[in-house]
């Protein structure tokens, strides 16, 4: 039946982006460290290389968004799945800056294809129900697993084999575990809304969703949560390296990573009673929280509890995003309002590592955090003034 054939699209996502976050996103830092020192460059300009995969992945988000109106979403996961494979495996054949950059575009083109806004549509799509936000937790949890067990995987081949030798099992890897999911097990729902008509009657298109006071606002507070949360995943690490030894930074991280997945279970059974925007603004004040920790931290113990309630909070903000858009659009023009949210994120997300970095050379960690913490202020404030969802009176309001 539907209900049960939809848990198995939420096992699918789950899955697809474990490989593909793991693969991607969270194998960054490995990747980059590895290329500088392989083709004797500062790590600055190696390290562009990943700006320009998100920024060229935002920008095909929308095209991918595009493309589920008009074709079948299995193929453009398989497409999207041997592209990425093939650009990956390609990259150990780089021998200059500028092939690494080439290769990264159409890396992040294929991984925009097999990540959050495939996911999320497919989930919003199977449950357009109370159980929606359980669902889109299990299945968005998958991209903290991902750094849980791939990241740690490819720095183990790497220093056993080298990154010559693994880099192209690492491309094979993406294709072999996402194409046969592409092919036999991702399908969109059967039954969708075939116009865009919310219960309230009011007539959507996606021109009049994206100039509403709601979705500029939240975009942008997004841009403004996203900075802060990556930045201060990105240099946790270092911080607490200079508090302790390595093995107390390690173990930080792993406390972030495994509060996050539990946060996000936890959040999603929560908003099933809850309603999406005090949830949001808790969570954002938890991070705002969790970062002044980390800010003011003396010791390794100090700064591990901040990481904690670092933890809790990042898995929320980044699965309500999607949540409250599903539930203020209807799922006609749900993936492309997603898209254009998710890639003004991505701004965020490319920006917020190098201001707290340029923060940290300037005066140091405490203050580098400090002002993460007023980032997060800003997207608390910006959000908040966001309301709760777009009205029909205000969405006839807006010119077609």
């Amino acid at each position: 039946n539907k209900v049960g054939y939809g848990w198995i699209i939420v096992a699918a996502m789950f899955f697809m982006q474990t490989v593909s976050s793991g693969l991607g996103f969270y194998n960054m830092s490995v990747y980059m460290a590895e290329f500088a020192k392989t083709l004797q460059l500062p790590l600055a300009q190696v390290s562009f290389a990943v700006t320009l995969f998100f920024l060229v992945g935002g920008v095909a988000g929308m095209q991918v968004a595009r493309l589920m109106e008009r074709i079948h979403v299995r193929w453009i996961v398989v497409w999207a799945a041997l592209l990425a494979g093939a650009s990956l495996s390609s990259v150990a054949l780089a021998d200059s800056l500028w092939q690494i950059y080439f290769l990264f575009v159409l890396f992040g083109i294929g991984y925009t294809g097999t990540s959050l806004v495939v996911a999320t549509t497919l989930v919003t799509q199977w449950f357009p129900g109370s159980n929606r936000s359980v669902a889109l937790s299990v299945a968005s949890t998958g991209l903290s697993f991902g750094g849980v067990v791939v990241t740690p995987a490819t720095a183990y081949l790497f220093n056993s084999f080298g990154a010559p030798a693994t880099i192209p099992w690492l491309g094979l890897a993406y294709v072999v575990l996402i194409v046969p999911l592409g092919l036999w097990v991702v399908r969109p729902a059967p039954v969708t809304p075939a116009a865009a008509v919310r219960t309230d009657g009011s007539n959507w298109t996606y021109a009049k969703a994206i100039r509403t006071r709601f979705f500029i606002m939240l975009s942008l507070g997004y841009v403004f949560a996203q900075g802060s949360q990556v930045g201060g995943i990105s240099h946790l690490y270092n911080r607490v390296t200079e508090l302790a030894d390595f093995a107390a930074a390690a173990t930080a991280v792993q406390v972030l990573t495994i509060c996050s997945i539990l946060g996000r279970f936890a959040g999603g059974w929560v908003v099933m009673y809850v309603p999406i925007r005090p949830f949001a603004l808790l969570n954002l004040a938890l991070q705002m929280a969790g970062l002044g920790v980390i800010a003011a931290a003396d010791s390794a113990q100090a700064a591990m509890l901040g990481a904690g309630m670092f933890g809790v909070s990042i898995g929320n903000v980044l699965m309500l995003q999607p949540l409250w858009l599903a539930e203020a659009f209807p799922g006609s023009i749900y993936p492309r309002v997603f898209a254009l949210g998710n890639a003004a994120t991505l701004v965020g997300v490319a920006l917020g590592p190098f201001v707290l970095g340029a923060a940290y050379d300037i005066a140091g960690y405490p203050v580098a955090y400090s002002v993460a913490v007023v980032i997060c202020a800003l997207a608390f404030l910006v959000i908040a003034g966001a309301g709760v969802r777009p009205t029909a009176a205000a969405a006839e309001r807006e010119p077609a």
